[in-house]
């Protein structure tokens, strides 16, 4: 392991809480369905939840070594494919395999037996895989089928590790609901681990409960059934990879089955996104990309600077292929770095002035084709001029900074002093540090949200008015 840390690091340059959420009254059921994802996913709530492992289980949760990922066609910059038919991102290209184990789940008063559980991430799983506090993923259909909380078969708990305040994630996305972009919903979760001889209810810290982006999200947030979901990873968004899917397959990475004609429309666009001349293209990009929502995406995407998606290595994104327009849409995912908080070069602290016009790194045909298409253009200064004097207001956001902090401070209390003093920090809109390695290594000084927001706020305001002279 200590090669992919050193790997790792070239390439990007708990204690016990007694008393503290005990036991409830819980109440075992196959499924909850009274309730529904809104009531569980709701900004300040935080929930109790406890895993229950043999110590046989938990033993084999460990990551194990796998085969590598092959190269992206272009070559070049991370590693991020994973091998064929496996999950992508950095920890896959190097081969690491994060499989499912058996467990039983409490969730507030609910308890399921055998739901799937497996450890999630990849940065954040290299800076926390000496502590406790890794990140999980839970899925209550796998092993007992027709397993459901409010209706959801998967859960996300997401350690944070690398954001001092613990809220990016949960702002961000809100901001993307405001936008009018689908995007995940959030709450927090109190996670406790029970391995006999090993952990008795062991509490191993606050984390972030964040929903997953499914197709069941996205009937209810679109009132539509059967699109294709992809998660695409790859600095070369839409190329064209020939004519058979099996050279597309795990670069896109679609959840769940695809038809044909999905698949289709996929290479279909690729090969008009690669070829098509700048009138043609011009003049039939609406036809294949959704450009009201892209628009919305690329503002708020831009606006907070998120260097971990799309406009750097091209991960943390998902698309949709909506089942009524045949258009791809854009969707958020990873938001824990957001606020220029992933690295990117040059001076951390002054990333803020991030160009609205050229906001991505390296080359990008995808994104420089559109960006210079004038009816896409107009349709995005227009929106970042419309978000950035209302949803991203600094004194507004700042406010939803203060909510959080004022729920989250006594929960970080718990978990420990140094975590609690960036909190602190954070709030206070000081400098936090941030960890790209493993805790403990050196780390890097960054803008919190609410000094962030005010600069980019005044950046974006002055690049605006320069645009429009």
């Amino acid at each position: 392991m200590e090669h992919l840390i050193a790997l790792y690091l070239s390439i990007f340059t708990a204690i016990s809480l007694a008393g503290v959420g005990a036991a409830a009254q819980v109440k075992s059921a196959k499924s909850d369905n009274a309730r529904k994802p809104g009531d569980i996913f709701q900004a300040t709530k935080i929930w109790d939840v406890h895993l229950t492992f043999t110590a046989e289980q938990w033993h084999a949760m460990e990551p194990k070594q796998g085969p590598r990922g092959k190269r992206q066609s272009g070559g070049g910059g991370v590693p991020l494919l994973g091998p064929e038919g496996g999950r992508n991102g950095f920890l896959a290209a190097m081969g690491l395999v994060f499989d499912y184990v058996h467990a039983d789940l409490t969730f507030g008063e609910h308890s399921f037996k055998d739901v799937a559980v497996r450890y999630k991430g990849n940065g954040t799983y290299m800076s926390s895989q000496q502590t406790l506090k890794r990140s999980l993923k839970i899925d209550l259909n796998q092993f007992q089928k027709g397993q459901k909380l409010a209706g959801m078969t998967q859960l996300n708990l997401h350690n944070s590790v690398r954001d001092p305040s613990s809220m990016n994630e949960s702002v961000a996305y809100r901001l993307f609901r405001d936008g009018g972009v689908p995007a995940p919903r959030t709450a927090y979760a109190r996670v406790f681990i029970t391995v006999p001889g090993v952990h008795n209810r062991k509490y191993f810290g606050l984390y972030n409960l964040v929903e997953d982006l499914s197709h069941g999200m996205l009937e209810e947030h679109l009132g539509v059934k059967k699109g294709a979901l992809f998660k695409p990873v790859t600095p070369n968004l839409f190329s064209d990879l020939g004519d058979d899917w099996k050279a597309y397959n795990q670069t896109y990475d679609p959840k769940g089955g695809i038809s044909d004609l999905q698949k289709h429309r996929v290479i279909e666009f690729c090969k008009f996104v690669a070829a098509a001349n700048d009138k043609e293209f011009a003049a039939r990009l609406a036809d294949y990309l959704d450009l009201d929502n892209f628009a919305r995406y690329m503002a708020i995407t831009t606006w907070l600077c998120d260097f971990d998606g799309l406009l750097g290595p091209g991960q943390n994104h998902y698309v949709y292929l909506h089942p009524k327009t045949q258009k791809f849409m854009f969707l958020p995912w990873d938001q824990d770095q957001s606020f220029a908080q992933f690295p990117r070069g040059g001076d951390e602290l002054s990333r803020e002035n991030l160009s609205i016009q050229k906001p991505w790194s390296g080359e990008k045909p995808f994104l420089n084709r559109v960006f210079q298409t004038e009816s896409f253009k107009r349709a995005y200064l227009a929106k970042l001029r419309e978000f950035n004097e209302t949803i991203f207001q600094p004194n507004t956001i700042q406010r939803q900074v203060d909510e959080l902090a004022l729920v989250l401070r006594p929960e970080i209390e718990h978990e420990s002093p140094e975590r609690l003093a960036e909190l602190n920090k954070a709030a206070a809109g000081e400098r936090v540090t941030i960890y790209m390695g493993l805790v403990g290594s050196d780390g890097t000084l960054v803008k919190p949200i609410k000094s962030f927001v005010e600069a980019r706020h005044q950046s974006v305001t002055e690049q605006l008015s320069a645009i429009a002279q």
